[in-house]
Parts: C-alpha cells; sequence; structure tokens
C-alpha cells in the first residue's frame, strides 16, 4: 500500500510539472495534435516530454498523443486533480475580507472551515473589497457563507422596516 501511495504521490508531483509545460507553452497541445507539423516532429517533441517521466506517466502521455488529444491535456490533468483532492479531502474556497489577511489569520479560518466542511484541508484564494466593510465571505463548491458586516447591516435594516 505505501508503494501505491508513493506512485500516486510522484505521479502528482510529475502531472503538475507536466501542466506547467503545458500552460508556459499554450500553443503546445495543439501542434502536439495537429497534422499541420511532420509526424517525425511530432514524435520528437513528445520524446522531450516523456524522456524523464515515469513509466506510468510516459504511457499516459503516449496513449494522448496516440490517440490525438494532446490538446486537453490540461483538462485531463485537471481531471485527476479533481480525483486527488477527493481523495485527500482538500477543497478549494475563495475569501472575501474588508482588510488583507495576516497568513495565521487566513490559517485561522481554513482550520474551521474544513471543520465545518468535513475537509482535511482547504486551500484558501483571498480577496480584499473594502465594500464589505468588516466580516468575511466564504465561497466554496457552489455555497456561499457570508459573514459580512455589510449583509448583517442590511438584514437588520430590512428587519427594522417591516
Amino acid at each position: 500500500m505505501l508503494s501505491e501511495k508513493d506512485q500516486l504521490e510522484d505521479g502528482y508531483a510529475e502531472l503538475q510539472q507536466l501542466r506547467r509545460v503545458f500552460q508556459d507553452n499554450p500553443q503546445l497541445g495543439t501542434v502536439l495534435s495537429d497534422a499541420s507539423l511532420q509526424a517525425a516532429d511530432r514524435e520528437k517533441l513528445v520524446g522531450q516530454l516523456t524522456s524523464q517521466a515515469s513509466p506510468y506517466i510516459k504511457n499516459l502521455i503516449q496513449m494522448v498523443y496516440d490517440y490525438g488529444r494532446m490538446d486537453v491535456m490540461v483538462a485531463i490533468i485537471d481531471q485527476f486533480q479533481v480525483l486527488y483532492d477527493e481523495k485527500h479531502h482538500t477543497i478549494y474556497a475563495h475569501v472575501t475580507t474588508a482588510v488583507d489577511l495576516s497568513a495565521e489569520q487566513k490559517d485561522q479560518i481554513a482550520t474551521a472551515y474544513a471543520q465545518r466542511v468535513g475537509a482535511q484541508k482547504v486551500i484558501l484564494d483571498s480577496q480584499v473589497d473594502p465594500q464589505i466593510l468588516g466580516g468575511v465571505i466564504v465561497q466554496s463548491a457552489g455555497m456561499i457563507l457570508d459573514g459580512s458586516l455589510k449583509t448583517k447591516i442590511n438584514k437588520l435594516r430590512r428587519q427594522l422596516l417591516v
């Protein structure tokens, strides 16, 4: 079992590197899937991608190339990322605050949110929006937890006007 875990972690790291190659060279997938470049030149490029790859990643690259789908390699890696994150109970959340958060505050929010949703790890992406006045808005997987002062004031205002 340890060997399988190591292979998963190593494969994950390799796929992250492969994703960066495709993201840094946005035309690479199209070039490798398009017949306008001679087959020998395409195979040379694929050889460069597979030269340092583990057997599993090498097989993946070769299979995707053989099926002419190199233009969707990033999407394939993205889907692997989704499955990897599910297995590791990792979620992503977008946090909006009125002021910049310190690293400690981000950690506290991530820990509290992880406990609330049953995740082992929360990766936060933060944004500052002074219009919320204070508090925190957390958005993740279609769920919004709005603890902003702006929303609380608006609720209070509606209650007073009723």
